[in-house]
């Protein structure tokens, strides 16, 4: 992400570069589920339990994040390092292993 959170792709041909997404689980079989049964699930269950089941994904995917990250080297990065779930307003500064405020990482 840039100064301006945008996100940023290189284009270029370095291959120590990297940039862009990766699949990281290939082996997941994805099911569609019938669009009542879908509406029905949200409705019923995920809503019901909204508050606890987003607070167990962050942190299972926190903890399993950090670690890869540092496992592959990513503390010896110079730049400040963040993930950030989709349209979240708080970031996960993985140096410090703390959540921030998204604003506080474009100042």
């Amino acid at each position: 992400m840039d100064r301006e959170a945008n996100e940023v792709f290189y284009e270029g041909n370095d291959s120590t570069v990297f940039a862009g997404s990766v699949d990281i689980v290939s082996d997941v079989t994805y099911y569609q589920l019938i669009e009542n049964s879908l509406d029905e699930f949200i409705d019923n269950f995920y809503e019901e339990n909204y508050p606890t089941i987003y607070e167990l994904e962050q942190k299972a995917f926190t903890g399993w994040f950090s670690q890869c990250w540092k496992k592959s080297g990513g503390d010896i990065l110079k730049l400040p390092s963040f993930f950030v779930f989709h349209d979240d307003t708080k970031s996960y500064e993985l140096k410090n292993n703390q959540w921030i405020d998204d604003e506080e990482k474009w100042l």
